[in-house]
């Protein structure tokens, strides 16, 4: 029997991502939400390690986020960049009773993929009078970006740490199936984006380097590197505006901002 670490063996890790902050959420942030309110409450759910809060607070300094994180560890590291974190469940967070004042945006960060049922999901999310008037940010991996279709065209499929093919993701989407789920449950699209996927598509290489951080508790490690804050000043982009041109072949997370009519 191999001794080799399989990404299906749930135990080999409490928590084993690569954080950065999502551009297209943050873009789409900006323009809908912080651009108008600048003391802006958001409810980031599946926050991680706090990656997209520490740029939406490094953007917006007075905004507040509240972030909702099932997993201990990572819960606990993003104390430090959310304003306040709950341990727990989005169902946990609601039974709660921590949501005494309306939130302005609600950002699900590559969350829908994890969900067992996520039209339940978002039906009971909907439904709470503290996000009726919130603008939601919802991003997802894209099934069907270059890459995969071309490992899928030789049969190649391999489960892994994170990306696309993370060990825990339950539901594959693409740009059209994602607008068909959220416009089923009665949400109205406002715009779209997505993240580009060439730099992105050496993921699993790129990771090499930073798997002693990660075993170390630094997941931010690749974010708060010289190299990646010099990719995103000079080469993302340029990456950004191409994949733009064809999102659902080119685009690696399909990224929309949705309301409640």
């Amino acid at each position: 029997m191999s001794t080799k670490a399989f990404p299906l063996d749930l135990a080999q890790t409490s928590y084993s991502y690569v954080e950065r902050a999502n551009p297209a959420i943050q873009q789409l942030l900006a323009r809908h939400t912080l651009s108008q309110h600048p003391n802006a409450r958001v409810l980031d759910v599946g926050c991680g390690c706090g990656a997209n809060a520490q740029a939406i607070r490094q953007r917006s300094p007075s905004s507040w986020v509240l972030g909702v994180e099932p997993n201990a560890r990572a819960a606990k590291l993003a104390r430090s960049l959310c304003s306040d974190v709950f341990q727990g469940t989005t169902d946990e967070w609601l039974k709660a009773g921590r949501h005494d004042a309306p939130f302005d945006a609600v950002v699900l960060s590559d969350v829908l993929e994890h969900v067992p049922d996520p039209i339940a999901f978002l039906r009971d999310l909907l439904v709470v009078d503290v996000l009726k008037n919130a603008l939601w940010i919802i991003s997802v991996p894209n099934y069907a970006v270059w890459y995969n279709r071309l490992a899928t065209l030789f049969g190649r499929q391999r489960y892994a740490w994170s990306g696309l093919w993370d060990r825990t993701h339950l539901r594959f989407y693409t740009r059209r199936t994602v607008s068909e789920l959220l416009e089923y449950c009665g949400m109205a699209i406002v715009d779209r984006a997505c993240t580009p996927s060439i730099v992105q598509s050496a993921a699993p290489l790129l990771r090499k380097g930073f798997e002693r951080d990660v075993e170390q508790g630094d997941h931010l490690a690749l974010a708060n590197s010289p190299v990646y804050k010099l990719y995103q000043s000079l080469v993302e982009p340029v990456e950004s505006r191409a994949c733009e041109l064809w999102p659902e072949l080119l685009g690696f997370q399909i990224v929309h901002a949705a309301r409640i009519p």
